[in-house]
């Protein structure tokens, strides 16, 4: 998942302030640099063969975040700049940032040099969970490099020590222009518990020489797209299209530029032509700062025609970035309110050169904004969202923000920022909130919240936008993921007609090979290009790729060239009616989604990334259009057109939430879209259907759900309560009615007993993700069934490079467990069968059952025992340890086809595996253990099996566990001994002994190191 860590690490890249205030206790220069000598290019360089050479430790970036104890002090044995380091206290913090710092009154001169290395050392037994990030922080020099620990390539140190050598590149620009007071080295703790020792030596400025892995560019920009208007139609390359003279948009009293913005993309939308969208496109960059501000300008001479910024940090970092960027200007201040100021300034600033700008938002996990300020006269700034990010899976954040919610303040400050953005901004703003909803990587992701929760809550947005903020110049945007392979599918989540302008989708190109090589990206693409199309007429709505790329664009060795030029060639096909397509952001020449520019030669000719060429091919493709194309015709609005205002009634729940349990007299309100509304509402059991006593007062219903009403409905695991505008169904939720929920067992994942035999509820329970063109349909069987009454059925339809699987929420601490036990009938088809198993740091632990041979060769029930060493991070953290096992977030059940497979059937390949009882064990196997039913029931009991449970179970060590643990196990042997001597023992008898051994085995609770308990 590439991509969704890039944009994770995005989202944070604009934090940092990218100015940095001197230290006061600066030192001279000749203290802190041994020159060298020898060396063929000048040279700067600590190396800790004295003393720390004028670096500290330096907690000025980490202002509350960080706790511990830290030092900075020289190691005379090593010769090096030791650091110590405790996160044990901010383990739950994904971005805490002290460092080190070296400062110089004078400044610091880079003008000479091209590259900050260094060798790191760290201890890889200091910590259980997370990893360490390293960023070098300059001003302005370094722009936005970082490393994180698992993304070092790492020799041994002796013993428990790593080290790795790291190099950082400076912006030639800023070096030559820029004295910073103040050198960097952040040590950015990712959800880690690292407590222990660090050390940073040989910190060198040079420049070495590097190789050239560029190109120069051999084809000049040229657009061929002519663009042009009048106030009644749009006209592309030389094709006529009205422009719409009505239009029904979510918000009736948009001002001016939103329908001039509308009529224009739905006009471009039935054109030939596509409009090429870049995420970030103005404020970030992987090319050369001493051109333009763009990437895309550099290659082509325009802006892209869409850019976008996010909001997610609150525009953390933007003021600073516009102050550096105009040092002319009348500084804005490094704050909330500032940064806000600044994003509307880099925003007009793109609408100045005829871009049209989307707002995405990676919110905060509202659940863990703390209060700072409560009489702030800036709602948002009246919380810390600093510690609140939007890949936080936890605290059910999507079911507590709707009014009543217990985080619905947080949430309205954070929509107050959003609307004093949007006023200060010159135009229309394309709004996509809760994106990529029907994943599950983000808090309001398919598996964290129901489909009904998931509409109210982006209803509520619009509403609250739109009415209470009296914003009037934002279209609202549907981008979900590709996932949907139906129209109904697409809709399960879709908010409606009244709240949407412009649906899409999100999908990323991780595998661009030749056709020749089996590449079905483009197949898949169109499919969803073909779907999301027929949706938006169905609908009336605008339709755009909201997101798409190639995931990790490569520096070199690029096999699919033509790339853009073909994406843009499917969506300008006549039976689309798609208005543009946006890549997302390029940070940095190690992580970008567009080709760059890195020099220009002395004839003027670029020289750059290897698809240069074809990207400024597509640029000069008449059926692209980028800012330059388009600024004549949006300076100029077309008529304005009539609104059609929205007639028929709507409304939506916001107490209770969806999946709620009543078991008590329960106050039930709803919002309405109008005054005047006949609105009533309904509970049921699913046989009867009770009217409850409603109160309307404006645009809000409300009623009492009695606990006379409880007791007629009875218990119901299907109740539902229903809204209506007279006879017409507005809303309607599931809840269980008069059903208590049973204790959890934090150790369990599922037993699939608890859903009263009701897939939809199981539905509800366990979120489907999906390949696009692949399809996965999970329900309860009672066929297949190996504890209690019922299992999962897992039943998949995938292409041969496709993908799908489904995920629960499982907020658990596992630390005392070793492995993870379930059942599994396996199939056959002998897939990529992934076990997967997420915390809280980021991890994603997956263990690939096809890898076994003891799975591979059956289609047999087995129960599996894999020890938690099984289940290795996809990050690279490595295997999965208990301590990391201590904050489990959620859990998923995968399969990926395998594409050269001999499952395979024209292409795709289906099958059905059923699990049942998925739990968390402390388990003596030391190595993964498959058992069939045979080997576990009575009929395949003997004395020789219970006799080798007996005899594997002398392995236990008494001093190990704790008393009670220990006793039942003791007895539990005993008896199975006792057994044994029985000559007149059945095999109902023997199993029931192996039975409880077994049992007594998996319960043993090992001592803790450090407790003191008499195990005598």
């Amino acid at each position: 998942m590439k991509k969704i860590f890039v944009k994770r690490i995005a989202s944070l890249l604009l934090v940092i302030p990218l100015c940095i205030s001197s230290l006061t206790h600066a030192i001279p220069a000749d203290a802190s640099i041994a020159l060298a000598a020898e060396s063929s290019s000048p040279e700067r360089l600590w190396d800790f063969s004295d003393g720390t050479q004028g670096w500290i430790f330096d907690g000025s970036w980490a202002g509350d975040s960080y706790h511990g104890t830290s030092m900075c002090t020289h190691d005379p044995e090593k010769g090096m700049l030791k650091v110590d380091m405790d996160f044990s206290q901010d383990s739950s913090n994904g971005w805490c940032q002290p460092g080190i710092s070296f400062s110089e009154e004078t400044g610091i001169d880079y003008s000479a040099f091209t590259t900050l290395s260094f060798d790191l050392y760290y201890d890889s037994a200091a910590f259980t969970t997370g990893q360490i990030t390293i960023k070098a922080v300059s001003d302005n020099v370094f722009q936005e490099q970082m490393t994180g620990f698992y993304n070092l390539t790492t020799e041994d140190a002796g013993g428990t020590l790593k080290k790795a050598t790291i190099a950082f590149q400076l912006d030639s620009s800023y070096a030559k222009t820029e004295t910073p007071g103040k050198l960097m080295l952040l040590i950015v703790g990712n959800s880690t518990d690292y407590k222990g020792s660090l050390w940073f030596d040989n910190i060198r400025l040079h420049a070495p020489v590097i190789e050239d892995n560029y190109v120069d560019a051999t084809i000049r920009p040229a657009t061929q797209t002519v663009l042009s208007d009048d106030s009644s139609a749009l006209t592309v390359n030389e094709t006529n299209i009205p422009y719409s003279a009505e239009i029904q948009l979510a918000d009736p009293d948009a001002n001016s530029a939103s329908k001039a913005v509308y009529q224009y993309l739905k006009a471009v939308g039935e054109s030939d032509a596509v409009i090429y969208g870049h995420m970030e496109d103005t404020v970030l960059k992987a090319g050369t700062s001493e051109l333009t501000d763009s990437d895309t300008k550099d290659l082509t001479g325009s802006i892209a025609g869409l850019t976008g910024l996010d909001c997610g940090n609150l525009f953390i970092g933007f003021a600073a970035k516009y102050n550096a960027r105009h040092p002319e200007a009348v500084p804005i201040p490094e704050t909330t309110e500032g940064n806000i100021r600044a994003a509307a300034l880099f925003t007009n600033e793109a609408f100045d050169e005829g871009a049209l700008m989307t707002l995405s938002a990676h919110m905060p996990n509202f659940a863990f904004a703390t209060v700072k300020d409560s009489t702030a006269a800036k709602t948002y700034d009246r919380y810390d969202y600093t510690m609140a990010d939007s890949y936080n899976l936890k605290g059910s954040c999507m079911n507590q923000i709707l009014p009543g919610g217990a985080y619905h303040e947080q949430f309205n400050a954070y929509l107050d920022m959003i609307a004093e953005y949007a006023r200060q901004v010159n135009g229309a703003l394309l709004f996509r909130p809760f994106h990529e909803n029907t994943g599950s990587w983000f808090w309001w992701g398919k598996a964290f919240c129901d489909a009904e929760t998931y509409k109210s809550v982006f209803k509520y947005t619009v509403e609250y936008l739109r009415d209470t903020k009296n914003v009037h110049n934002i279209l609202y945007l549907y981008g979900p993921g590709s996932e949907a392979s139906s129209l109904v599918e697409y809709g399960e989540r879709y908010p409606g007609d009244e709240y949407v302008d412009l649906i899409g989708f999100d999908t990323y190109d991780s595998n661009p090979v030749p056709d020749e090589e089996g590449y079905t990206f483009q197949t898949n693409f169109e499919n969803s290009v073909r779907l999301t199309d027929a949706f938006a007429k169905q609908h009336n709505k605008l339709f755009a790729v909201t997101e798409t790329g190639i995931s990790g664009l490569q520096d070199t060795g690029n096999r699919r060239p033509g790339w853009f030029t073909e994406i843009q060639d499917i969506l300008t096909k006549d039976a689309y009616d798609c208005c543009y397509f946006m890549l997302w952001t390029n940070y940095s020449d190690s992580s970008f989604y567009t080709p760059y520019a890195s020099s220009v030669n002395e004839d003027g000719t670029l020289h750059g990334h290897e698809l240069m060429d074809p990207f400024i091919e597509f640029y000069n493709n008449e059926k692209s259009i980028f800012a330059s194309d388009q600024k004549s015709v949006l300076a100029v609005h077309p008529a304005s057109p009539s609104i059609t205002a929205w007639e028929q009634a709507s409304g939506y729940f916001t107490l209770p939430v969806a999946g709620s349990r009543i078991l008590t007299e329960t106050a039930v309100h709803a919002r309405l879209n109008k005054e005047g509304v006949s609105a009533s509402i309904c509970a049921s059991n699913g046989i009867q259907e009770i009217p409850l006593e409603t109160v309307v007062d404006g645009n809000t219903a409300s009623a009492i759900l009695t606990a006379d009403v409880l007791t007629q409905l009875g218990e119901a695991a299907n109740g539902k309560i229903i809204l209506y505008a007279g006879e017409t169904k507005l809303q309607e939720i599931p809840v269980v009615f008069n059903i208590p929920e049973q204790e959890k067992d934090p150790l369990l994942v599922d037993d699939f007993e608890s859903y009263y035999g009701e897939s939809s509820i199981l539905n509800g329970n366990w979120a489907v993700n999906k390949d696009s063109g692949s399809n996965l349909v999970i329900s309860l069987s009672e066929g297949n069934v190996f504890e209690g009454e019922y299992a999962l059925q897992f039943s998949y339809d995938e292409t041969k490079t496709g993908w799908a699987g489904a995920v629960t929420a499982k907020e658990a601490d596992w630390s005392a467990c070793n492995a993870l036990q379930f059942w599994v009938a396996p199939d056959g088809k002998n897939q990529k069968t992934v076990i997967q198993i997420n915390t809280a740091d980021g991890g994603s632990y997956e263990a690939y059952l096809n890898s076994y041979v003891e799975y591979a060769v059956t289609t047999e029930p087995l129960l599996v025992t894999l020890p938690f060493s099984e289940f290795v991070d996809k990050g690279g953290r490595g295997p999965l340890t208990s301590q990391a096992a201590g904050a489990v977030t959620s859990f998923g059940l995968w399969l990926n086809a395998i594409s050269d497979s001999s499952a395979l059937v024209d292409g795709r390949v289906s099958g059905t595996i059923y699990y049942d009882r998925i739990i968390a064990v402390a388990s003596s196997k030391t190595a993964p253990s498959f058992e069939t039913a045979a080997d576990l029931s009575i009929a395949g009991m003997t004395t020789e099996v219970l006799q080798k449970a007996v005899d594997d179970a002398e392995a236990f060590i008494k001093k190990e566990y704790t008393k009670e643990s220990w006793r039942i196990f003791k007895d539990s042997l005993k008896y199975a001994e006792k057994v044994l001597k029985n000559e007149q023992a059945d095999q109902e008898t023997l199993y029931h002994a192996f039975d409880a051994l077994r049992h007594a085995e998996e319960s043993l609770i090992e001592i803790e190191k450090g407790y003191n308990e008499d195990v005598m």
